[in-house]
């Protein structure tokens, strides 16, 4: 298939590792923290409980850009996070991407950094005080890292 190799051809490489900066998902504040050592208050709950993510705020309909090169592993629907985009980013490293709507890529496809992959939706039940939000987490072999330390501040 041409096709097929014409595309293989200009695949972004998965190569994410440590030293990475990420580009934004999107442009707001952080709504709920990550925090895996400590409990985080969640107000929809009202309870506290650690977070293996990020809650960025962001009006309904915000396009969602990935973070780094990656390739679609997994569009899933989730009680918690909704419409949830899980990407590899290569070396072991994944990004989550929940509370989407409109996901314009599918499984197995590899996409670059920036590329949009949906919008936010309105906030699951779990998530109604805190307002619509994007869901994000990273994983490096299956355990949770903290987002905010490779995504760039909002006025860099």
């Amino acid at each position: 298939d041409a096709d097929t190799t014409a595309s293989d051809a200009v695949l972004p490489a998965l190569d994410f590792n440590e030293g990475t900066l990420l580009n934004l998902p999107l442009s707001g504040e952080i709504v709920i923290p990550y925090n895996m050592d400590n409990t985080v208050y969640f107000s929809t709950l009202d309870l506290y409980r650690c977070n293996p993510a990020v809650m960025i705020a962001a009006e309904i309909d915000t396009p969602v850009a990935i973070v780094a090169n990656s390739q679609v592993m997994s569009i899933s629907e989730d009680p918690v996070t909704g419409t949830t985009v899980t990407m590899d980013m290569g070396n072991g490293y994944q990004a989550v991407y929940g509370q989407l709507k409109d996901v314009n890529v599918t499984e197995g496809q590899t996409v670059a950094a920036g590329t949009v992959i949906g919008t936010v939706n309105s906030p699951t039940k779990y998530f109604t005080k805190e307002g619509s939000n994007l869901y994000f987490a990273l994983t490096k072999d299956g355990s949770p890292l903290d987002p905010s330390l490779y995504l760039p501040s909002e006025n860099e």
